[in-house]
């Protein structure tokens, strides 16, 4: 468990070619990341067991959730239901903070 986190101490890790992430505050069942992207970049198509909120902090994000296109932009916020194909693509250089439950126990693997 961590329960106090400040993202300027915490290492961003490299999720694929201008996508960076990391681990903020986890507890529980819940978990929060910080997703950072540059301009063109898309995750890959994925599905998980997890429920997941996202929430743009920055920049304007193309969502494609079980086939459906959303189009959101900072101070949106997004739900993704547990095991729903979806992918994400950054239409300008951005900046997401996801919260998953239960927490992505995948992600805590990589050193947090």
């Amino acid at each position: 468990m961590k329960n106090i986190v400040n993202v300027n101490e915490v290492q961003k890790r490299k999720v694929k070619e201008g996508i960076e992430m990391c681990v903020l505050a986890w507890g529980g069942s819940l978990m929060m990341t910080q997703v950072f992207f540059k301009k063109g970049t898309a995750s890959d198509p994925h599905s998980h067991k997890h429920e997941q909120l996202s929430y743009v902090v920055k920049g304007d994000f193309t969502y494609i959730i079980d086939d459906k296109r959303y189009e959101v932009k900072q101070g949106h916020s997004i739900y993704i239901p547990p095991n729903v194909p979806h992918w994400v693509e950054a239409i300008t250089d951005g900046i997401l903070v996801d919260v998953f439950t239960p927490i992505r126990e995948d992600f805590l693997k990589k050193g947090d």
